[in-house]
């Protein structure tokens, strides 16, 4: 059984993802655990230019126009970016979501009457000339269920990482890691295991594509019409 009350906390939802997070900060401090801390540390304030989890990206490919299409004008009506532009990698088109936790909670806790999204009126030339549409705006659209992933991601990395650090060093309630009793073999493999929930099972680097014009979120994580 679980002895920590944070582990209880998160599974119940009784405990928001930043406090967590800021907890979890000051205990891989305790087990010099740096990896940890830096997952920690851009979760709670945002990714800056590290690299992005696999979590983080959306991989949505709801794209709207508003333009001239044959003789229609149309606004906000589908548009098949991926399929008129054949000769792109659809990893082009991830999203990256950087923000942070916070900011993301608050989103998916009091979501705006808006769409969520990134610009990419830039591939409105490359649109006309394989397509023939006239696009005067083109976006990509985020879907709140992209958030509420994250969010879930999130939680659940959390809840493992905190019961395996419950079952090495024991209750974690006081954010006093005595790592003494432990010996530096047991503290090193579990280290790895947590890394491992992180870095290797939830991460991937997509590379140059993503440095896009207009490659984030539009308003930062806010609505946008």
């Amino acid at each position: 059984m679980a002895k920590s009350k944070i582990i209880k906390e998160l599974a119940n939802n009784s405990i928001s993802l930043d406090v967590a997070l800021s907890r979890l900060f000051i205990i891989a401090s305790d087990i010099g655990n740096d990896e940890l801390q830096q997952w920690a540390e851009c979760e709670l304030h945002g990714y800056g230019k590290n690299m992005l989890p696999e979590y983080r990206y959306a991989k949505n490919t709801v794209f709207k126009y508003s333009g001239i299409n044959g003789s229609y004008k149309v606004t906000d009506a589908p548009l098949p970016l991926l399929e008129i532009m054949k000769t792109e990698d659809p990893s082009t088109f991830y999203l990256p979501i950087p923000d942070g936790i916070r900011t993301i909670e608050g989103f998916v806790n009091n979501p705006t009457p808006n769409e969520v999204g990134r610009d990419l009126t830039w591939a409105a030339s490359m649109v006309l000339k394989m397509s023939g549409i006239q696009c005067y705006s083109i976006k990509q659209i985020v879907p709140l269920n992209i958030f509420e992933g994250v969010l879930n991601t999130v939680k659940m990395l959390l809840m493992k990482i905190f019961i395996k650090l419950d079952k090495t060093y024991g209750c974690l309630d006081d954010l006093d890691i005595d790592t003494d009793s432990i010996s530096p073999e047991e503290v090193a493999a579990t280290n790895t295991t947590i890394n491992k929930y992180i870095y290797v099972d939830n991460s991937v680097n997509i590379g140059d594509k993503n440095k896009l014009e207009g490659s984030g979120i539009l308003g930062g994580g806010k609505g946008h019409g």
